[in-house]
């Protein structure tokens, strides 16, 4: 698989209604270079919203989208990005 394919399966799990703008933003990665970046800082939708989705590495080499409600998180996507390892 190349990154490409990666980063549809990391969405593929995500609601594209509810998480369009959270989709919109891992859409803009162009390489794990770039998730990574987008990991640093890891919300993926604004602090208005009840659930919050965040992005995060993970040791492994895989990207977890998370999502927060109420100080509980729940894991909504997992995919790892072979090659890369942190």
């Amino acid at each position: 698989m190349g990154f490409q394919a990666d980063l549809d399966a990391l969405i593929r799990p995500l609601d594209p209604d509810r998480h369009a703008q959270a989709i919109a933003a891992l859409r803009r990665c162009r390489s794990v270079r770039d998730m990574e970046r987008l990991a640093a800082d890891g919300w993926l939708m604004p602090a208005s919203e009840r659930k919050r989705l965040k992005l995060v590495r993970h040791g492994s080499g895989a990207f977890l989208v998370v999502e927060y409600e109420d100080g509980w998180s729940t894991r909504k996507a997992l995919q790892e990005f072979p090659g890369r390892r942190f």
